[in-house]
């Protein structure tokens, strides 16, 4: 049964790329409620390591949410900004958010310019068409309040419970950080090689933190758990549904950033088989997890996911029944990790 409390409290915790501190101390705070030893690198990547020796697994999820970042403040107190990750501007307008200020969090609301009245031919929103709203109405007032150039925002969604479903932001994804964390309740020491657990940074702006821990461990193999795109919804032809709710966990065949490891992936669907776990196999051309940042140092990899709808929006969607399943799966993973 899905852990109501333990997913919105990751959820709900803000941490856009590059600003993952808040989220990397919860984690690092419930790793050590179960004894676990973690460390953290240079670039902020968490992680724990089970056994010791070759082979290598990195089973790893990223901390990180899309967002904003501040980029100016006008005369009148409104911010401008960039976006960190992949947005669409569209879906922003009216959505509240928290700016994660110098002395605090401060509420706001993005606004953006009118369609009819923008200048030039297109009237498609962009990023620079939007603002955020806090309530100032200066410059000087922002300073004061605490917001600056620099500041990151995130979406103030607070969870839901639907019965069957769960509401809430940052699926992509604190469904890959609960799952790593409810499957390590139950983890064993590998016989032989090392299993490390992470939970990487930047990786909705390039993989970053995927990378930089992929050169300092070279693993042999790597996992990427994740939050990804079900598009199973009215107006998306069958042939472009990437997942669908409902049918558990999607294992990785392909995406922009990898071809999986036949071996890998084949170790999976037998890991699914023997534990009962329902799976459908992902083509995702368009979209990267951290397995592309893995592959770049030699690892055999793929990726574990599990269905989100509305991804990279304010508020997105999961099934209960998909989390479980991949919860059980990744379970069965750090269990049982070496392909024959």
């Amino acid at each position: 049964m899905v852990n109501v409390n333990l997913l919105a409290s990751l959820a709900e915790t803000p941490g856009p790329s590059g600003f993952e501190n808040r989220v990397r101390e919860l984690i690092a705070e419930k790793l050590a409620e179960m004894d676990y030893s973690a460390a953290v690198d240079r670039v902020g990547n968490l992680y724990v390591t089970l056994g010791r020796g070759r082979p290598v697994l990195v089973v790893a999820a990223h901390m990180d949410e899309v967002g904003l970042l501040v980029k100016h403040i006008e005369d009148s107190g409104f911010l401008r900004v960039a976006a960190l990750g992949g947005l669409t501007p569209s879906t922003l307008q009216g959505c509240e958010v928290t700016v994660m200020g110098e002395r605090g969090d401060l509420p706001g609301i993005v606004g953006a310019t009118p369609p009819h009245v923008k200048e030039g031919a297109s009237r498609e929103l962009t990023v620079d068409d939007l603002y955020i709203d806090i309530g100032a109405a200066s410059r000087d007032e922002v300073y004061h309040k605490g917001a600056a150039v620099g500041s990151p925002v995130a979406f103030s969604t607070r969870l839901r419970d639907w019965g069957e479903f769960v509401a809430g932001k940052a699926f992509d994804d604190r469904v890959g950080c609960y799952t790593l964390l409810e499957a390590l309740k139950e983890a064993e020491e590998p016989e032989k090689g090392t299993v490390v657990v992470a939970f990487t940074v930047q990786e909705e702006v390039g993989l970053r933190g995927a990378s930089a821990l992929a050169h300092s461990l070279e693993p042999d193999f790597a996992v990427a758990v994740e939050g990804t795109i079900a598009n199973d919804t009215p107006g998306t032809p069958a042939d472009r549904v990437v997942t669908r709710v409902g049918l558990g966990p999607a294992l990785r065949v392909m995406d922009r950033t990898i071809l999986a490891s036949q071996s890998l992936l084949n170790h999976v669907k037998q890991l699914a088989a023997k534990a009962g776990v329902p799976y459908q196999l992902q083509i995702s051309p368009y979209s990267g997890t951290d397995a592309g940042g893995f592959l770049h140092s030699g690892a055999a990899t793929t990726a574990i996911s599990v269905p989100v709808r509305y991804i990279h929006a304010p508020v997105s969607l999961v099934k209960k029944s998909d989390l479980d399943s991949t919860v059980l799966l990744v379970r069965e993973l750090l269990n049982n990790p070496w392909p024959r």
